[in-house]
């Protein structure tokens, strides 16, 4: 098939960057023709909460052989029909477009529209149907905007799906799984890692991975450590991340008793090696959301053997198996997620299989044959003697 993905691309970094890179590469791995359109900027200053919106490596982890154009600027409408006549000359089958946040949405739909005059099937991969944050009722115009009747959105979550319903979307719905990366760095020493990141061997390491925001509950699983009994086997834990938030509050509690000295705050982008160590030297990671859709570590927890304790929020309880691959919690119940996590201190551990064949259930082969299908009626039409 000829397949188009809209979406962030490296230079741009964050997991929906990394999402359209290992979508276009196992497409091209596929035997596909792809090419991706990508952005020339993707948030204005005033928008982005972090420090940079570029990847600090120089090369692509994943995708530098995708044929690509970063030509669509969010807040500059003048770029999008430039950049939309581009995707359509390539005549695609389908067009995926990543969408998570409504405020991309009229560059998305001016795109979408000009790829349907051409013929291609529209396909809204659908990360986060609402905002993450705020009220999405002043975007409430724009949550559906670009999406029509005979295009399919795809989500990770079934949550998501009855979100789009509860919205009155009525294109095709489905959910896939979050796939997990296609290149995970060979597994770091366990020991080694513990070593650079100067914890105990013996210690009970949680870990918390990813940009921290308020909806992800950091602050929730702070109080929840300062509730672990004194005695019992040590623990340490580290949160993993650039902070979107004001850390003033989490600096004081780790430097005051019982969170000193057990608690390493890594606040910056962390590299494929850098994330890698964190993984080896944990035993657990701890997802403590208020609220989610769905969320691209878990997969990722899953491709380092690690299990996941997470709460009972969005596509996250689709996606831990209670008692195998982890343990699920209420939300914003630190009393619960601290018993959790004292389960894990006195030895509670997940079924190693289990995490496997979790992890084997993410694969991007599985996507792309999802795609595969969508495209079918498009291909037989233009098969000789059709």
């Amino acid at each position: 098939m000829r397949l188009a993905v809209v979406g962030p691309f490296h230079p741009l970094r964050g997991g929906i960057a990394l999402h359209t890179a290992e979508m276009a590469s196992a497409a091209r791995r596929r035997g596909h023709d792809v090419r991706v359109l990508s952005y020339s900027r993707l948030y204005p200053d005033l928008l982005f909460p972090g420090r940079s919106q570029l990847d600090p490596d120089s090369t692509p982890v994943v995708g530098a052989d995708v044929p690509r154009a970063a030509l669509l600027a969010s807040s500059a409408p003048w770029t999008w029909p430039r950049a939309a006549a581009w995707l359509a000359a390539a005549s695609p089958d389908v067009v995926v477009l990543q969408r998570w946040h409504p405020f991309f949405a009229p560059a998305l739909a001016t795109v979408a529209a000009r790829a349907r005059s051409v013929g291609a099937r529209i396909v809204w991969m659908v990360h986060n149907a609402r905002p993450h944050e705020g009220r999405a009722g002043p975007w409430r115009p724009l949550l559906t905007l670009g999406m029509r009747r005979g295009d399919v959105c795809l989500t990770h979550a079934a949550s998501e799906l009855e979100a789009l319903r509860t919205l009155g979307v009525k294109a095709e719905l489905s959910v896939v799984p979050h796939p997990a990366p296609s290149i995970v760095p060979k597994r770091v020493d366990g020991a080694a890692a513990r070593r650079a990141l100067q914890i105990p061997d013996e210690a009970i390491v949680f870990l918390f991975f990813g940009y921290v925001r308020r909806y992800k509950g950091v602050d929730v699983l702070l109080e929840a450590l300062a509730r672990l009994a004194e005695d019992g086997p040590p623990w340490r834990a580290l949160i993993a991340g650039e902070w979107y938030v004001d850390r003033a509050a989490a600096d004081r509690a780790v430097a005051r008793p019982p969170l000193r000295g057990r608690v390493s705050i890594l606040d910056g982008y962390l590299s494929t090696e850098d994330a890698a160590r964190c993984f080896a030297a944990s035993t657990v990671v701890v997802l403590p959301y208020r609220s989610g859709t769905q969320s691209g570590v878990v997969p990722l927890a899953y491709a380092h053997g690690r299990g996941v304790v997470t709460t009972r929020v969005g596509g996250l309880a689709e996606a831990v198996r209670h008692g195998e691959t982890g343990l699920l919690v209420p939300r914003e119940d630190p009393a619960a997620l601290a018993l959790a996590l004292e389960e894990i201190r006195r030895g509670r551990r997940f079924d190693p299989h289990a995490i496997g064949a979790a992890y084997a259930r993410c694969g991007w082969d599985g996507f792309v044959e999802v795609l595969e299908e969508i495209a079918a009626p498009a291909l037989r039409s233009r098969a000789p003697g059709s």
